[in-house]
């Protein structure tokens, strides 16, 4: 677990004194934010790895575990991942990372903690989940593209701020010249940092799969969708679920998120700041056609496109298709609970709401700029009021 200092040291560098102009410009609020975080980071950095030292001693047996077949789902932000993460990980044969252990507990010590902790609590009449419950609610007031809370199965590509190598530190920093080698990882992140993160990546899953008995791994990120390539030469027998949603969804939505991003953790001037715009279209084309590209010269039997409009319209028969396709028996428990989750997806409404105008975006533009993927991926041109 190594920390990538060059750019942690030039986001502290962009951050209180590049940030004039920029949708991260330095406020009271916002000086007060980078105080926290770049107070409480190394903090948070050095407890982790003193956790993995003690796993280490306690947990030895931890490194020989096998990490098989796990399978990845990438595509653009606001592509219904997180959806079929979810229904995935209702098959009780899967594991992934909840967010409590992406963020408090990474390692197998932390965790038997944490356990400890909360038996503890439960006898005392559970003060702890109390509060827990108060911070959920508040987080699903921010969180309003879909649900969160610590026990919801979350983006494991969220173990890189451990280290500091991740696209998500956009969210956090909104200076596009920090992160634009990870839209396109595969080509632009140096050999030396692809190694790095994988190692610690496997790492990560090792301890994760030791501790859930040996289960068979399942992640979703949007932004695994430029690592691909990286992803199978570490992991050769993974599977890959790739979402494709209509990019008049996906690109002003990604908007949406990423400036209610940066509203929060600062106070950027305007609604939508040019370079969520800037950015989400730039990413979004690569996003589409690079995973595509690489991904279908695997196996059929590692690789299926799922279209967006398929998945919400039958969870059920995209899930049947997809395990047909991997050569993963189902469960008749779990058909049920699919049975189920169809009928639930009939009534789904989304309260995730926008403007495109107020974004100084247009249909007929991004359908112009998106139409050689529109029609090569068959996806749906909605109307966008």
């Amino acid at each position: 677990m190594k920390l990538n200092i060059k750019l942690y040291l030039k986001t502290f560098w962009y951050s209180f004194f590049r940030a004039e102009g920029t949708p991260g410009r330095l406020t009271p609020k916002r000086f007060f934010v980078l105080l926290f975080i770049f107070i409480l980071y190394p903090l948070w950095h050095f407890s982790i790895r003193l956790a993995y030292g003690l796993d280490m001693l306690f947990y030895p047996n931890h490194q020989e575990q096998e990490v098989e077949k796990p399978v990845f789902i990438v595509g653009n932000f606001r592509s219904g991942t997180t959806l079929l993460h979810r229904l995935l990980a209702k098959d009780e044969r899967f594991t992934g990372m909840k967010s409590w252990e992406i963020y408090i507990a990474p390692s197998i010590t932390q965790r038997k903690f944490v356990h400890w902790i909360m038996k503890i609590n439960r006898l005392i009449g559970n003060p702890i989940q109390k509060i827990i419950n108060k911070f959920e609610k508040a987080l699903r007031e921010y969180s309003y593209m879909h649900p969160t809370g610590l026990n919801k199965i979350e983006e494991d590509g969220q173990v890189f701020l451990h280290t500091w190598s991740t696209y998500n530190l956009f969210a956090f920093f909104p200076f596009p010249n920090l992160v634009r080698q990870y839209i396109y990882y595969d080509e632009e992140v140096p050999e030396e940092q692809k190694d790095l993160d994988m190692n610690y990546y496997k790492e990560v899953l090792q301890r994760h799969i030791y501790a859930n008995n040996g289960k068979r791994y399942i992640s979703k990120n949007p932004t695994y969708s430029p690592k691909v390539k990286t992803l199978h030469k570490k992991f050769p027998d993974a599977k890959f679920i790739n979402l494709v949603r209509s990019p008049l969804r996906v690109v002003p939505s990604s908007v949406s998120m990423f400036s209610n991003h940066w509203k929060t953790y600062g106070e950027p001037e305007g609604e939508y700041p040019q370079p969520a715009q800037d950015v989400m279209r730039e990413q979004a084309k690569h996003w589409y056609i690079y995973p595509h590209q690489y991904l279908k010269t695997l196996p059929p039997d590692q690789y299926v496109m799922v279209r967006f409009k398929d998945l919400v319209r039958n969870p059920k028969a995209v899930i049947e298709s997809i395990y047909e396709r991997f050569g993963i028996e189902m469960t008749p428990e779990y058909q049920q609970i699919l049975i189920e989750e169809t009928e639930k997806a009939k009534q789904f409404t989304s309260n995730h709401k926008y403007s495109l105008k107020e974004m100084g975006l247009d249909s007929h533009t991004l359908t112009e700029e998106f139409n050689p993927i529109i029609k090569n991926f068959g996806v749906e041109t909605p109307k966008i009021e």
